[in-house]
């Protein structure tokens, strides 16, 4: 019998969180990390949302990377993602930490009304939609901000950092270039801490806090 792509998804997932070393993802929220790949295949073929459509693609450069920075919450009780695109790395990081707070930032109407119907589907209750551009948004009242694929990083980034508060991280998913980039550009001193991202040769995590 032929597998379904979700059948194929659902299999290249678990595998790559044992690689990765991911720990805690239940069954039940494999099934919504599922369920959301399939409304995500489904929505992709009217509206561009993600390039990376193949089963362990996805799994691997979508879904596990962004549960990688789960490993990295710490005691974060709200976070928000900025140009989060199609969910990443929100969803699957409000699928594993449904104690988490998270709100997801997107200025794109389409990808914007995508995420709002897969927080029905799922259904993700600790998981809310903000339809707005970053500088239109108060950061200060969140503990953790995330940025993993966001248009136009070099020209956002350096305005985000410059408004984070000592209280405050931000967990960015990119190349050590753009680490030295956003020091060099931004005021204040902060201390930055970088963690290799699995199976990647060039993309890590970088922790941003003011020192």
């Amino acid at each position: 019998m032929n597998q379904t792509q979700g059948q194929v998804f659902e299999s290249e997932l678990w595998n790559s969180i044992r690689r990765f070393g991911i720990e805690g993802v239940t069954e039940a929220q494999l099934v919504q990390l599922v369920k959301h790949y399939e409304l995500l295949s489904k929505w992709n073929k009217r509206f561009n949302l993600t390039r990376i459509t193949k089963p362990g693609d996805a799994a691997t450069l979508s879904y596990a990377e962004s549960l990688y920075g789960t490993k990295f919450i710490a005691q974060a009780k709200t976070m928000l993602d900025i140009g989060t695109g199609a969910g990443f790395p929100a969803i699957p990081i409000a699928v594993a930490f449904p104690e988490l707070a998270v709100s997801a930032l997107e200025a794109n109407q389409k990808k914007s009304l995508f995420l709002t119907e897969t927080i029905f589907d799922l259904p993700l209750v600790n998981l809310k939609v903000i339809t707005s551009r970053a500088e239109n948004v108060d950061l200060s009242e969140y503990d953790l901000l995330t940025c993993r694929a966001l248009d136009h990083a070099e020209a956002i980034l350096p305005s985000i950092l410059n408004r984070l508060n000592k209280d405050q991280r931000l967990m960015l998913y990119c190349v050590q270039a753009m680490v030295d980039k956003l020091v060099g550009q931004c005021s204040g001193s902060f201390k930055v801490e970088t963690n290799p991202i699995p199976e990647s040769e060039t993309r890590i995590i970088a922790i941003f806090s003011r020192k």
